[in-house]
């Protein structure tokens, strides 16, 4: 009955599946096949910074060593303050970046819409820092701005490089509102700030509405809503500072003792096995210490299920490397795409650890196991990844 229960959804063969599943597989190609959308979209924090006249601030450096340290000191800072925070670099285009939240997409993560803002105000604290650093190597300080909203975005996956893309509304946004902040400055869009405002911490900062009319040259009633924007600054008493910083701290330090403590029945994790002995094998195991597991034989069944729950419902993955249809590397930077903090364990006969490893550098070789695979190696494997 156990094996019935844990492959009620893995009955058919994958052929047929192939076609009930196009829905989840069927990829819109873009130009050169270099972009391809995996048909899953959701509502996330975008932000978006930029230097200020960085071509004027160039412009009298000739060498292009120096130029290359410029940029460097700015995109490497800023790029390490938006991992810290939870943030996901997209791409930059010179003198800005674009990232996003991959957490945000569930609203009631009110600590993840905080890190967005901590971010944002993190990246100002640092401007001293870097212009310290851009002083010792002979070169110009730096201005910059930033801006944020929310919205729904189409994720999409580079054919070829497997690096993620944002297309939608809250993209376009941050880029039609980022020139109107002031120098060292956050700004976030009406859209964002109507999520804010029903946070908890909502009074922790300073929210002020900027009057854009004089500034946006087609600036009309139609489209005030495109542009009605709020500063946000923290608050100028260094003792309510320290107290919000001090209950900031508090708060994820909590989320990570609830987390550790979790019994494993509040653990949920997807298996995956074109080999249904062994999908009911690493079942029985898995279940037999309390944890929640769906398993499926067919791949596409799972992705499916995947995108459409919910992303962020696993809190492991473990799947076979080699299967019909699509496989598990395909699978993996599926999964990545629309749930970067998804653990994944690879659990195969098949030596693709070179493979894996070279295109997809952030893969261990201890996330890997070879089979057969002992059912407490298996299980002290589990423990390791989920209560990290």
């Amino acid at each position: 009955m156990d094996y019935d229960l844990a492959n009620r959804n893995s009955t058919t063969t994958n052929d047929e599946n192939n076609d009930a599943y196009l829905s989840v597989t069927n990829e819109d190609s873009l130009q050169g096949n270099q972009i391809t959308f995996v048909n899953f979209s959701n509502n996330y924090c975008v932000c978006m910074i930029d230097i200020i006249d960085s071509t004027s601030n160039t412009y009298d450096i000739l060498e292009s060593k120096k130029i290359k340290q410029y940029y460097s000191v700015f995109l490497n800072t800023m790029t390490s303050i938006i991992i810290r925070h939870g943030g996901k670099v997209i791409k930059n285009a010179g003198d800005n970046l674009l990232y996003y939240f991959p957490s945000t997409m569930n609203e009631s993560n009110y600590l993840d819409f905080q890190d967005v803002i901590e971010c944002g105000l993190s990246m100002i604290d640092a401007k001293d820092q870097v212009d310290l650093l851009l002083n010792l190597n002979g070169l110009p300080p730096i201005n910059y701005r930033i801006s944020a909203s929310y919205g729904k975005v189409e994720l999409a996956i580079g054919a070829n490089s497997h690096s993620v893309d944002i297309f939608g509304t809250p993209v376009n946004i941050c880029s039609k509102i980022n020139h109107l902040a002031s120098s060292n400055q956050m700004i976030i869009h009406r859209d964002l700030y109507q999520v804010m405002k029903e946070m908890p911490y909502f009074d922790d900062y300073v929210f002020e509405e900027l009057d854009h009319k004089k500034s946006v040259n087609d600036y009309s009633e139609n489209n005030k809503n495109e542009y009605t924007t709020y500063s946000v600054h923290r608050f100028e008493d260094i003792n309510k500072q320290k107290e919000i910083e001090s209950k900031i701290l508090e708060l994820h330090a909590e989320r990570k003792r609830i987390n550790q403590n979790k019994n494993n029945s509040s653990f949920n994790i997807l298996l995956i096995d074109d080999d249904k002995d062994i999908l009911f094998t690493y079942s029985a195991i898995i279940k037999s210490q309390g944890f929640t597991i769906t398993s499926f034989s067919n791949p596409y069944e799972a992705l499916n299920d995947f995108s459409t729950t919910n992303p962020y419902l696993y809190d492991l993955v473990i799947m076979d490397i080699r299967m019909p249809g699509i496989n598990g590397i395909k699978l993996y930077s599926k999964f990545k795409v629309m749930n970067p903090n998804v653990k994944i364990l690879f659990v195969s006969a098949l030596d693709a650890v070179g493979e894996l490893l070279s295109l997809f550098p952030e893969i261990k070789d201890s996330d890997i196991l070879r089979k057969p695979v002992e059912s407490q190696q298996l299980l002290e494997k589990i423990n390791i990844i989920i209560r990290n």
